[in-house]
């Protein structure tokens, strides 16, 4: 049975995550695959992709999804968080000079469960520069300075929490949030209830939303961390990854907020070897903003896609995007939804850095 607000069907949820699970092999762990997963039928659903095919269901939420397969909610956002906290936990290791130069935790497990990461020796404080870079470049503020400062368009936008009950009571739904212009609206949205404040976020209709504040082309992660690897080395490309995946992470945890934003904060006020400025975060902004209209050599690939095998070359995009960066062959693969070929890709982003030079 459907919610009332609209949510996918349960069985349908069901059937396209048994698909995405025999069809995809991400380079991490089965616990951390099934986490990811779930928020790729997230995408199907919203989209109308995999076994929805066309058929859209814009106001399911993450944890929809979760209860549809007869999961634990709280047990699934503590796993995330807990990658999270990794993360963090590293950045504070690495701030004090504490940190190994491979990317593991505190027992040796690597970030993320990417088994990759055991076997790059990066310098700690490139990986802080890369969480600060990647942290701060999705903030609607940042965008809308690159914006001035490069000549260029870019979308924007951020999470609010949401209450769906409410939201459907005033005739709107998430797809509307997520792609009209409601920057001048923010402030009615919170006169009429439906965005409310993080007290209010364990009420069950509340959700963590992204509301787009303007229209525009959007950014590429894909381009953001092999362009920054381009311009400061792959320990930075590294740091721009792992704060994409707290980004996409944080979106279904016990207490919901800006971590990767808060993060780069942190590492910005504590760490006095920074070396890196607001400039730089505008640069690679306007490095990762594709261009108007799009353009088909322009990937924006999710955590799975950056981490999904390719059976042929066994090579997944990350590990593409490291070996551009460090100037080592590999065989092209297909990058995103809509297998954009890696050479292709890094020929764009390398003259993407040039045109952004200050």
């Amino acid at each position: 049975m459907n919610s009332p607000r609209g949510a996918a069907p349960p069985d349908m949820i069901r059937q396209d995550f048994k698909v995405l699970d025999s069809r995809d092999m991400l380079r991490t762990t089965w616990p951390i695959e099934e986490l990811l997963l779930v928020q790729s039928v997230l995408g199907h659903v919203h989209e109308g992709h995999g076994v929805f095919r066309g058929k859209r269901f814009p106001n399911t939420t993450l944890d929809d999804i979760v209860r549809a397969l007869r999961l634990e909610p709280m047990a699934i956002q503590g796993a995330r968080q807990s990658l999270i906290d990794d993360v963090r936990g590293y950045a504070r290791s690495a701030a004090v000079g504490h940190a190994p130069r491979a990317l593991v935790d505190q027992i040796g497990d690597p970030l993320g469960g990417v088994s990759t990461l055991r076997y790059i020796a990066v310098e700690p404080g490139d990986v802080l520069r890369g969480l600060y870079l990647g942290g701060l470049r999705d903030d609607p503020d940042v965008r809308a300075d690159t914006e001035r400062k490069h000549g260029i368009v870019i979308g924007g936008g951020a999470c609010y929490h949401v209450d769906f009950d409410r939201m459907h009571a005033i005739g709107l739904s998430a797809d509307e949030l997520a792609h009209g212009e409601w920057g001048d609206k923010l402030d009615d949205l919170t006169e009429q209830g439906l965005i409310v404040d993080a007290r209010h976020a364990s009420r069950r209709s509340v959700e963590y939303q992204y509301i787009r504040h303007r229209k525009g082309p959007g950014a590429s992660d894909d381009a953001a961390i092999v362009g920054a690897g381009f311009l400061w080395g792959v320990g930075v490309a590294l740091g721009v990854f792992l704060a994409d995946a707290v980004d996409t992470l944080e979106k279904y945890v016990p207490r919901y907020s800006d971590q990767d934003g808060k993060l780069a904060a942190e590492i910005e006020t504590e760490y006095g070897d920074l070396r890196l400025g607001r400039d730089d975060v505008l640069r690679l902004t306007a490095v990762a903003t594709s261009p108007a209209g799009g353009k088909p050599n322009v990937p924006d690939s999710s955590l799975r896609h950056l981490l999904a095998v390719d059976r042929r070359t066994d090579l997944c995009p990350i590990e593409a995007h490291l070996l551009a960066v460090m100037g080592t062959p590999a065989p092209t693969i297909g990058l995103g939804h809509d297998r954009v070929p890696s050479k292709e890709f890094y020929a764009w982003v390398r003259e993407r850095v040039k045109d952004t030079a200050p």
